[in-house]
């Protein structure tokens, strides 16, 4: 095979003319697991390992065995499609690794066969990566599955192959969306294939999921539908920038978590129009200090669309914790799940009242706390309304649809007490 001029790696033990796409590919992945490897090893020193890590690791196992010698009344009463369910979170977050890079730009799009080797061998990494998470997850719900509700081993395999299937299909789906689509509509398709992929793995898995051999015929369909994806993968040509910066973030994944509360990132400057208040209309009639500070702060969020979609990510979860659990949990959630909420809300608040522009106002404490209650009532009540629209139709049919009603009541008692506290808590940071 012919030699490469400009080799992206350094590779000096290798000879000129020794490269193939299959050396290429294990050399980045191996680079990137000794990446990752380097930056964990950082954060997980000896005092880690020993104050968390190894008793975190004892206590689990203590809590996973004694699952299955006397597993909880909680857990015995929750139905099969609850444990099911659970296993939704591979479909959802799998990522398609292609381990492209910016300077294939040089020499591997001239090598098609090149670039497809190396997009093959990334979905095949990608499959390792994700057996390995379905494997956990359902490593984690076997007592559940086999002790309490008495599925066989056959019927777990299954699932799990169904599972990584659908794991795939959903991750080289968001890939290709990523690369062929911008801005709105881009989140629009991924809305559209989340909806779709969550829809078709559900409803299979809970009319068969208790029956392996009737599981089959979903399977095969997903491996049929799979493939077609893959092929068409392969032989896209507009992906090769979408690629490139989804790597990116796959290497940078895990220094942004661990230094998440460590960095502070400057917002960035919004230079286009935004898709919601366009124009500069009054949301509150009230011209009151408190409503025009409020509606100085819900038009930034609002106009935001990195802001709507951490909100909408955050409702669609709630709801699904609410659907996921029983009644008495369920009620549970609907009151707790919104104050981690408001606490996000009123760090964007903070963020806001703290620009020049707004500052420079010099607002009063009881205009601040009427403001923040007021933005964290109106940002805040429509998931709490959602989840208590589900919880209610779960539990007690149609009539249960007005649990609405005292669910956004007791979300304004709690938003009321945590005024006063908030407000403490700012004036302690600003002082």
């Amino acid at each position: 095979m012919e030699s490469i001029p400009a080799a992206p790696l350094d590779v000096k033990e290798d000879k000129p003319g020794s490269w193939t796409a299959r050396k290429l590919f294990r050399r980045r992945a191996v680079r990137y697991i000794r990446e990752q490897w380097g930056v964990w090893r950082t954060a997980l020193d000896w005092s880690v390992w020993l104050y968390i890590v190894i008793p975190g690791l004892w206590i689990g196992g203590g809590l996973y065995v004694e699952l299955w010698r006397d597993p909880p009344v909680w857990l015995a009463d929750m139905p099969l499609w609850v444990g099911e369910r659970v296993a939704l979170i591979a479909v959802l977050v799998g990522r398609l690794r292609t381990f492209a890079e910016d300077a294939d730009v040089l020499f591997l799009l001239q090598r098609k066969e090149w670039g497809r080797s190396l997009t093959l061998r990334g979905m095949g990494y990608t499959a390792v990566i994700l057996s390995i998470l379905t494997v956990l997850i359902y490593a984690f719900l076997l007592p559940f599955l086999i002790t309490l509700h008495g599925l066989t081993m056959s019927s777990v395999v299954s699932l799990a192959v169904f599972t990584l299937i659908w794991s795939m299909i959903g991750a080289i789906w968001r890939n290709l969306i990523e690369g062929r689509y911008r801005g709105w509509r881009k989140w629009l398709w991924k809305l559209l294939s989340t909806i779709i992929l969550g829809a078709t793995y559900v409803i299979p898995v809970i009319i068969f999921g208790a029956d392996w051999l009737q599981l089959l015929l979903p399977i095969a369909l997903g491996a049929v539908f799979l493939l077609a994806l893959m092929r068409l993968k392969l032989r896209a040509r507009d992906t090769f920038d979408s690629d490139v910066q989804q790597e990116h973030k796959a290497r940078l994944a895990v220094t942004g978590l661990l230094l998440r509360g460590v960095i502070t990132r400057k917002p960035r400057i919004q230079l286009n129009r935004p898709l919601i208040f366009r124009q500069s209309n009054r949301i509150f009639k009230s011209f009151d200090a408190e409503a025009i500070l409020a509606e100085a702060v819900l038009k930034s969020f609002l106009r935001r669309f990195s802001l709507l979609r951490i909100w909408l990510s955050f409702a669609a979860l709630s709801v699904l914790a609410v659907s996921l659990s029983s009644g008495g949990l369920k009620l549970l959630i609907i009151a707790v799940f919104p104050i981690l909420l408001s606490l996000w809300v009123q760090s964007h608040w903070r963020n806001v009242i703290a620009e020049a522009f707004i500052a420079q106002f010099q607002w009063p404490d009881d205009v601040l706390m009427q403001s923040g209650e007021r933005i964290r009532f109106w940002i805040v009540v429509p998931a709490v309304g959602f989840m208590g629209l589900v919880g209610g139709l779960q539990m007690y049919g149609l009539g249960g649809l007005l649990l609405i009603v005292p669910a956004v009541f007791v979300w304004m008692v709690i938003n009321k007490f945590l005024s006063t506290f908030m407000m403490l808590r700012f004036k302690q940071e600003k002082g």
